[in-house]
C-alpha cells in the first residue's frame, strides 16, 4: 500500500516537473516569438519609410499602404506612424495649386489612410497638418480625431459628415467647402474664410468663429449653440439655426436670414443687422443693446425681456412682435418702429 502512494506521489511530482517545464518553455517561445515580431515590424517600417522618399509615386504609394498595414499590425507604433504621414502630406502638399489642378495621388492617399484609421490608439494625439494645400479633397465621414488645419488652403473641399470635433482651423480657407452634417464641436474657427460654405445640418456649439468670413454661408438646421462669432461677417447667410446662449457682438449680419431662429439669451450687443430677416424669431432675453437694426425684419419676433438700451431700429417692421410696448421701445431706441 505504502509502495503504490510513493509511485503515485513520485507520478504526480513528475507531471508538476513536466507541466512546468512545458509552461516555462511556452513562455521562452512566446517571448521569442515576440521579439521576432517586433524585429520585423521595425523592418517593414523602415523599407516603408525609405519608400515614402522614392522619387517614383507608385513606390511611394506603396510604402504609405505599408505604414496603413503596419498601423494595423502594431497599435503600439500608432500614433508614430500618423505623425510620419502627417509630416509627409506637409511636405508634399506646402505649395498652392494651380487652376485646374488636383491634390496629388500620394497626398490624398496620405490622408485617406490618416482620415479612416482607427482612432482609438490615439490618445491625445494631434494630426499637425498646418498650412498645408488641400483644396478640392475629399474626405467625407472622416473618423479622426483632433486635426490641426490652421492656415490650410481647403477651398472646395468635401468634408461632409466630417468628424473635426475640437480642430484647429484658425485662419483655414474653407471657402466653397462642403462641411453638411459635419461635427465641429468646440472646434476653433477664428479668422477662418467660410465664404459661400455648406455648413447645413453642421454641429458647431461652442465653436470659435470670432472674425470668420462667413459671408453667404449656409447654415441652416446647424446648431451654434453657445458658439463664438464676436465680429464675424455672416452677411447675406442663411442663419436659420439654434444660436441659443451664442454671442454675436459686433457681427455683421447684414441682410442675413434668422427667420423662426432660436436667439433665445443670445448676445447681440452693437450687432449690425440692416436689413436682416428676423421674422418670427424667438429673442427672449437677448442683448441688444447698441444693435444696428435699421429696415431690420421684426414680423411676428418674441422680444421678451429683450435689452433694447441704445439699438436703432429705424424703419423697422414689427408688426406682430410682442414682448416690447411701443412706449418700451421709445424710451430704449433711438428711433422708434
Amino acid at each position: 500500500m505504502l509502495g503504490v502512494l510513493l509511485s503515485s506521489l513520485i507520478a504526480a511530482a513528475g507531471i508538476w516537473y513536466s507541466n512546468n517545464q512545458i509552461r516555462d518553455q511556452l513562455k521562452i517561445s512566446s517571448q521569442e516569438l515576440g521579439v521576432a515580431r517586433e524585429g520585423q515590424i521595425t523592418d517593414r517600417y523602415t523599407k516603408a519609410v525609405e519608400n515614402l522618399g522614392n522619387d517614383a509615386i507608385d513606390v511611394r504609394l506603396g510604402g504609405i499602404y505599408a505604414l496603413q498595414r503596419i498601423m494595423q499590425d502594431a497599435p503600439r507604433d500608432h500614433p508614430t506612424i500618423a505623425d510620419v504621414l502627417a509630416a509627409y502630406i506637409r511636405t508634399h502638399a506646402d505649395k498652392p495649386l494651380r487652376e485646374g489642378e488636383d491634390v496629388p495621388a500620394d497626398v490624398r492617399a496620405a490622408l485617406t489612410v490618416l482620415a479612416y484609421r482607427d482612432t482609438s490608439h490615439d490618445d491625445y494625439f494631434t494630426l499637425d497638418l498646418r498650412n498645408t494645400r488641400l483644396a478640392g479633397i475629399e474626405l467625407q465621414e472622416r473618423r479622426g480625431r483632433t486635426a490641426d488645419l490652421s492656415g490650410a488652403d481647403l477651398r472646395g473641399a468635401d468634408l461632409t459628415g466630417a468628424n473635426l470635433r475640437r480642430a484647429h482651423l484658425l485662419g483655414a480657407d474653407l471657402t466653397g467647402a462642403n462641411l453638411h452634417g459635419a461635427d465641429l464641436r468646440g472646434a476653433d474657427l477664428s479668422g477662418a474664410h467660410l465664404r459661400r460654405a455648406e455648413l447645413s445640418k453642421t454641429v458647431l456649439s461652442d465653436a470659435n468663429l470670432h472674425g470668420a468670413d462667413a459671408r453667404s454661408a449656409n447654415l441652416r438646421g446647424s446648431d451654434l449653440a453657445n458658439a463664438d462669432l464676436v465680429d464675424a461677417d455672416l452677411a447675406d447667410a442663411d442663419l436659420r439655426c439654434f444660436l441659443g446662449g451664442a454671442d454675436l457682438s459686433g457681427a455683421n449680419l447684414f441682410e442675413a436670414d434668422l427667420s423662426k431662429t432660436y436667439l433665445r439669451n443670445a448676445t447681440l450687443r452693437g450687432t449690425g443687422m440692416i436689413s436682416a430677416d428676423l421674422s418670427d424669431a424667438d429673442l427672449r432675453g437677448a442683448d441688444l443693446r447698441r444693435a444696428d437694426l435699421i429696415t431690420a425684419d421684426l414680423r411676428g419676433a418674441d422680444l421678451t425681456g429683450v435689452d433694447l438700451r441704445g439699438a436703432d431700429l429705424t424703419g423697422a417692421d414689427l408688426l406682430g412682435a410682442h414682448g416690447v410696448a411701443p412706449d418700451r421701445c421709445l424710451g430704449q431706441c433711438r428711433s422708434a418702429p
